[in-house]
């Protein structure tokens, strides 16, 4: 991974969300699979406004950083990175919106999203 990315000041996320309860442990910490499905639909959605229908094709590496607890905002972020003919990579980060000016970095990812036709098949990146 090319190392963690901090979202500009006013950029908007691709996904805000907020746990329930019923998202977390027995510890009270949201489990960790509630938060790689959140990085799924981000990336699904940050692909689709980049490149149109896509699917992730593979996620490469994710990093958990710190603990989220229900009612805390999560807001996860998307850059495009590398651009090849039918794919690109996507670098996610998921900050805890804690308060006015607190925030926490939850969770970093870098997927490979595949573009594709109607079929399911690859198709060329159409940007």
């Amino acid at each position: 991974m090319t190392g963690l990315f901090i979202p500009d000041a006013g950029e908007r996320p691709v996904l805000l969300t907020v746990p329930v309860t019923g998202d977390t442990s027995s510890a009270g910490t949201v489990l960790g699979g509630w938060i790689m499905t959140q990085i799924d639909h981000a990336a699904g959605r940050a692909g689709r406004l980049f490149a149109g229908p896509c699917v992730i094709r593979a996620i490469h590496e994710m990093n958990f950083h710190a603990l989220l607890r229900a009612g805390e905002d999560l807001a996860i972020f998307a850059r495009i990175g590398k651009t090849g003919r039918t794919s690109f990579r996507l670098e996610l980060v998921g900050i805890a919106m804690l308060g006015t000016a607190d925030q926490a970095t939850i969770v970093d990812a870098e997927a490979t999203m595949i573009c594709i036709d109607a079929n399911g098949r690859p198709q060329p990146i159409k940007i």
